[in-house]
């Protein structure tokens, strides 16, 4: 027995031998001539991939040919090609390609050994490029989470002289801003605090003009979602000093042109909109001659919804219907969010040329917008989940030190006081935030305890009245009750919080889309009508959205048979009169005159229709234009509700 153990025991050394003979040869020299030739191309197809990136894709299979042929062990050459010819494929909208040599570069980093110089940083460079190409799917938590271990690795927080780690380091940062200002819009609360921290971090991120121009469009787009559109513009300068330097750049000639389009139209006071339109224009065409799919969908969809903003309906459907003539609409899921916004241009253009066609396209709209949702719900819980493991890693952190420093006494003492300075300051925050939202509170009821007072009042005259009879006691009562219930459904369901006015000039087709959308189901026999505009409205749109819904469901309410329908039209000084008109019964010319008095003679306490008096008179304080609401009927023949307000701000 001992000594078959010992036979076993010498074939294991043996083999273990073996293998480390085998496993510890040293890696072929690399030849330095060929090494040098393989770098040259690289460096060449690099320099081109905005410029031309069909070239890009070229010199990166003829750099990754002639590695293959006569340096096989140069990994780190092969690392660059690749990720070179995935980035060019991502900038020609190839997905599936762009992909596949992300998987290449996957499997070059598993089987092989790069260099320690530029093997983590083409590793990084990969996933910096996964995390766009999930950004086009709208896959944000994916591509957050990707940012995020990338920042955790702490890879480019060390100072290196090599081109790659500043390559790297720009392009962390391109893309973090990307996902904050451009897939999630901007919302978080940080986002200024990103903008600063890359503005202080510029100077050093040198890679080649492409990169630099790269870096300040996504500025650019960063300030202007944060409402600094002179910083945007400032950014837009830049990126053409640099192409006089550089010569033309369709790529980001193009970016830059519709970025300073969308700045310009942002700015206080008057550009003249054949300017911005130009600049729509004009981009949307260097697209179109760059070849790239999504960046041509995005100067189709910008164009179209810009000339919509301006009326110029005849551009936006001429722009759109030769987008579907040469591309249709899009290929599913491909880019959703680019996506998203064509099919809603799409709609609100009403440039469909059968039902049939605008159903599909509704159905897309909606299929999109819930495949945002989705993804934007588990960006949010991923959010959430990384904060409370910071906050968790920060807590352990600070406690190992108080540990290693302090007395258990001191510890527990300085703990405990500081738990109760954190809790006496939040309940101190909470205490100022209650205040603040009572004093709003007390603010917003205004309007609606003036209504109770005004349709209670009659009531306790009544009541007070001692020649009163049980009979009409109980009446008056039974009115009463009836009333507090009125009051309370129009409180919990018509008011919104506040009845806060925040003005701006939007589309009214947009509002009639909406309320088609809220309003109540006519009932059989009643068609409901809304005549297309391509009208604007200045003022607060969700109060334009609650005065219309109302106005409308009033009229459903009122009409047995018949139609009701909703009209828009251009008046004399920059006003616009909202019309609804119904088949209905109609009513009375002292009803009319009382329509809208919080007690009427008739009893029936029309809180919708006070509602909407004081939405008007909102419009009418902030407008001093005029604004008003009216109605016209007769017995029999139905009645019309019109509204007068401003059409922009003056």
């Amino acid at each position: 027995m001992y000594f078959c153990s010992v036979k076993i025991r010498c074939k294991y050394a043996l083999l273990c031998a073996v293998l480390l003979l085998f496993g510890c040869q040293r890696v072929p020299e690399i030849d330095a001539l060929g090494r040098s030739k393989a770098d040259g191309m690289n460096r060449e197809a690099f320099l081109s991939r905005y410029r031309d990136p069909q070239r890009c894709i070229t010199l990166s299979d003829s750099a990754l040919r002639f590695i293959q042929d006569s340096l096989p062990h140069y990994v780190d050459g092969q690392l660059r090609a690749c990720n070179n010819k995935a980035f060019a494929y991502f900038l020609t909208s190839d997905y599936g390609n762009a992909d596949l040599m992300l998987s290449h570069v996957d499997k070059l980093l598993g089987l092989h050994h790069p260099t320690e110089r530029n093997g983590d940083i083409e590793a990084v460079i990969r996933d910096l490029l996964k995390a766009r190409l999930l950004q086009r799917k709208c896959c944000i938590a994916d591509s957050y989470r990707l940012l995020y271990d990338i920042g955790r690795r702490g890879i480019l927080e060390h100072n290196r002289d090599n081109i790659l780690y500043s390559y790297a380091q720009t392009e962390y940062y391109i893309t973090l801003l990307t996902l904050n200002f451009h897939y999630r819009d901007g919302k978080e609360a940080d986002v200024r605090e990103l903008l600063h921290e890359v503005e202080a971090l510029r100077p050093n991120l040198k890679v080649d003009y492409a990169q630099d121009m790269a870096l300040n469009y996504a500025l650019a787009y960063g300030w202007q979602s944060a409402g600094e559109s002179l910083t945007a513009l400032d950014y837009c300068d830049h990126n053409y000093q640099i192409l006089d330097r550089t010569g033309a750049d369709l790529y980001h000639l193009a970016n830059t042109m519709q970025m300073e389009a969308l700045a310009l139209k942002s700015l206080p006071g008057e550009v003249h909109p054949d300017s911005v339109l130009a600049l729509y224009n004009t981009a949307r065409e260097t697209f179109f001659e760059y070849g790239d799919p999504y960046q041509m969908l995005g100067g189709v969809t910008s164009t179209a919804r810009y000339a919509l903003l301006i009326g110029d309906t005849a551009l936006a459907h001429s722009v759109l219907r030769e987008w579907i003539e040469l591309r249709g609409v899009w290929t599913p899921f491909a880019a959703p969010k680019m996506e998203l916004g064509l099919f809603d241009v799409l709609i609100r253009s009403r440039v469909a040329k059968t039902p049939d066609e605008a159903r599909r396209w509704y159905e897309r709209y909606a299929e999109l917008q819930e495949y945002i949702k989705q993804n934007e719900k588990e960006d949010f819980a991923l959010q959430q989940h990384l904060v409370t493991l910071d906050r968790r890693n920060r807590w352990m952190t600070r406690t190992a030190m108080m540990v290693s420093a302090l007395l258990i006494v001191l510890l527990v003492l300085t703990a405990l006081l500081w738990l109760s300075h954190r809790r006496l300051r939040r309940e101190k925050q909470q205490l100022e935030e209650a205040k603040r939202r009572d004093v709003e509170r007390i603010a917003n009821v205004e309007t609606c305890l003036s209504v109770m007072r005004h349709d209670i009042s009659p009531f306790i005259g009544y009541l007070r009245n001692p020649n009163l009879t049980p009979e009409l006691r109980s009446e008056v009562l039974e009115q009463l009750l009836r009333t507090f219930d009125n009051i309370k459904s129009w409180t919990s369901l018509s008011i919104p919080s506040g009845l806060a006015f925040s003005a701006s000039t939007f589309p009214l087709q947009e509002v009639l889309d909406d309320v088609r959308r809220q309003v109540i189901s006519p009932t059989a026999g009643v068609s409901l009508k809304f005549e297309p505009t391509d009208l604007t409205l200045w003022g607060d749109r969700l109060l334009v959205t609650i005065l219309l819904r109302n106005l409308v469901n009033n009229a459903l309410q009122h009409t047995a048979s018949g139609s009701v329908t909703i009209t828009a039209t251009a008046e004399e000084g920059g006003m616009v009169r909202l019309s609804v008109a119904d088949t209905g019964s109609g009513m009375t010319a002292e009803r009319v005159e009382n329509l809208f008095n919080a007690a009427r003679p008739d009893g029936d306490h029309g809180f919708g229709l006070i509602l909407c008096r004081y939405i008007v008179k909102k419009h009418d304080d902030h407008t001093r234009r005029g604004c008003k609401i009216w109605a016209e009927s007769k017995v029999g023949e139905g009645t019309q509700m019109h509204c007068l307000l401003a059409s922009k701000k003056q």
